[in-house]
């Protein structure tokens, strides 16, 4: 029996060394780290006799946030580059050794690990990430029993990775045009071998990473209204020693210099030799990888308007120009006018607020999830599974399973991380039973599996539905 199981988003990056809420997300007692070994254990143990590929769905590591330097945490922007990015993996990789025996441990076993590129950890692409990588974790391999070479079963995708069954699986920020590549498999800029810069990559490093009292994998920490941010100000930076204005405006001007600077546009040679490399890589022909692609949305450096905007770099320009207006109308206007020609500037700032809305974060997510049925259709797939947005998903239509991994992340509600955003955690379990694809969404909750009930009109373990539900509940042999 083969199994295929997708975890995404957990976003491992170096442990924060200080105590207190600035940063507390990266703290040890607040990292998923227990509960991955737990769950993969128990992962082990259900599938033991049969063959499992675990795939980690992009984003497992975190190379956007700070490095931790003689115990200090030290904001960065450095070049994503093989020479600093192999350093920033080598010390994730020791700051949560558990973790790698846990993968060493599915190794061991007989299994296959797939690391699938995302937009956090886009350097997993580059040979020098990959090689370290997979040297650590055949080390640990070994370290739990293997008895044969097991490096052939670390695979590495750039973009996506397609089953013999037909699942295919990709992270999805290529749909989303703050994180997006024009060239997904070689994501380098005019520079060879150093990443080019997305809207996505600027502002983690530039400005989410230096505002410690949010959390960046909850969206409403930090999606917040100009009262929001006000208030957020006067709790938890008034006092402090940390500046929440001078972070998002000088974090917010360097991303808007930088996304300048590097921009570039599509090369058709190079995307054609992507291409190449991506029908090579996983073994899909090229015409249906051309035709994926074509589902890419441009990255946001092509519309730098819109980022100002997402910045609130324009609405910062705007104030004084509503404000000289409101002070040119008091003054000129005549008589008793005065008060009338001051509402002028007010009434420009609130008109561009009503003529230019912004795109939510909710629509940017669901239109990244609505890609899942065209990639289905062009591949021919038994099942598509994104991960990037954080929210999982999990469906059953005409026969195709549509699935989205969720996150594994260090997500509260509060910034004292007391309150989980989730009582648990999504994990993605589909398995060939006689030929036809059957499975869907599991749920890790402490040190079970949770499976949905066991009712086939859910939709979201197919037709067979109880059956396969009560099979996977039931406690395997030991």
């Amino acid at each position: 029996m083969a199994h295929t199981v997708v975890i995404s988003d957990i976003h491992l990056c170096e442990l924060e060394r200080e105590q207190g809420l600035w940063m507390r997300y990266r703290q040890r007692p607040y990292c998923p780290d227990d509960e991955l070994v737990a769950m993969l254990a128990e992962l082990r143990r259900r599938v033991r006799g049969d063959s499992l590929t675990l795939v980690l769905n992009g984003d497992i590591f975190d190379l956007d946030a700070p490095r931790v330097l003689h115990e200090t945490s030290r904001f960065h922007d450095l070049p994503r580059d093989a020479v600093n990015s192999v350093p920033m993996l080598a010390a994730i990789l020791d700051d949560h050794p558990e973790f790698v025996c846990a993968l060493g441990e599915v190794l061991a076993e007989g299994h296959t690990l797939v690391f699938i590129a995302g937009n956090h950890d886009i350097q997993l692409t580059l040979p020098e990430l990959r090689d370290l990588l997979r040297t650590r974790l055949v080390e640990a391999a070994y370290a739990a029993g293997a008895a044969a070479d097991v490096a052939g079963r670390v695979v590495f995708r750039a973009w996506f990775h397609r089953t013999e069954d037909g699942v295919v699986i990709e992270h999805g920020h290529q749909y989303d045009s703050y994180c997006s590549y024009r060239y997904p498999v070689a994501p380098f800029g005019r520079a060879p071998g150093v990443i080019q810069p997305t809207v996505g990559s600027l502002t983690s490093r530039l400005l989410t990473s230096r505002m410690g009292f949010f959390n960046p994998h909850v969206d409403g920490s930090f999606m917040l209204s100009a009262l929001g941010y006000l208030g957020h100000w006067a709790r938890h930076y008034l006092f402090s020693r940390h500046s929440l204005v001078f972070s998002w405006v000088m974090g917010s001007i360097r991303t808007m210099l930088e996304l300048i600077r590097s921009r570039h546009a599509l090369d058709p040679a190079r995307l054609a030799a992507d291409i190449q490399e991506a029908s090579r890589e996983t073994g899909v022909p090229e015409d249906k990888v051309w035709a994926h692609a074509l589902l890419f949305v441009p990255p946001a450096e092509d519309r730098l308007g819109r980022v100002l905007r997402e910045l609130w770099l324009d609405r910062l320009a705007l104030v004084p120009l509503a404000a000289l207006l409101a002070l040119l109308g008091f003054r000129l206007a005549p008589g008793g006018y005065a008060l009338l020609g001051a509402a002028l500037g007010p009434a420009l700032f609130a008109s561009y607020e009503l003529l230019t809305p912004k795109p939510t974060l909710d629509e940017t997510w669901r239109s990244v999830q609505q890609r899942v049925r065209q990639v289905a259709r062009i591949h021919g797939a038994s099942a598509v599974i994104f991960g990037h947005t954080h929210h999982s998903d999990a469906r059953w239509e005409e026969g195709v399973f549509h699935g989205n991994s969720g996150s594994w992340s260090a997500a509260f509600l509060d910034i004292a991380c007391t309150r989980p955003l989730e009582s648990a955690r999504p994990v993605i379990w589909l398995r060939n039973h006689s030929g036809r694809l059957v499975g869907g969404m599991a749920r890790w909750r402490k040190d079970h599996f949770e499976f949905p009930a066991p009712k086939a009109e859910s939709g979201i373990w197919g037709e067979r539905g109880p059956e396969i539900a009560t099979e996977l509940l039931r406690s395997p042999a030991e």
